[in-house]
């Protein structure tokens, strides 16, 4: 395909289109490389944010935990099983909501303990690369 465009790799194509419709689209071409910089610091500054709204959140949570279960309003089977089905599918449930909340608010806790270790070894890493320019000779 060499010295061909990504249009005329598809020219065979474009014999068998109806009149009025569209050829087949161009190939996109591959995004240019860039660099990113990290900031040891950012990244902190990142983590406790998040750790600090995840706190809060759960501590809500707990406040309302117990607001999300109802006893049933009569002792009839019908209301006897809307709040069991309630209550398994709002706040006891293997999958209730309160369960799927208690999970991303854990989740919280595990994204932000894993940006301070990212953290922790850029900054370990710049460390090292400095070092190692200086023992090259720099400055």
């Amino acid at each position: 395909m060499s010295g061909q465009s990504a249009k005329a790799s598809w020219a065979f194509l474009e014999s068998d289109v109806p009149e009025g419709a569209t050829a087949a689209p161009e190939v996109p071409g591959v995004p240019a490389v860039k660099d990113i910089t990290v900031s040891p610091d950012k990244i902190v500054a990142v983590a406790d944010v998040i750790e600090e709204q995840a706190t809060a959140l759960e501590r809500k949570i707990s406040e309302h935990l117990d607001a999300l279960s109802f006893t049933p309003p009569a002792d009839d089977i019908v209301s006897q099983a809307a709040a069991e089905a309630w209550n398994a599918v709002i706040s006891s449930g293997e999958n209730s909501y309160r369960n799927r909340v208690l999970a991303y608010v854990h989740g919280l806790h595990n994204l932000a303990e894993q940006l301070r270790a990212a953290g922790r070894r850029y900054l370990a890493d710049d460390e090292d690369n400095a070092a190692a320019v200086r023992d090259a000779g720099g400055s």
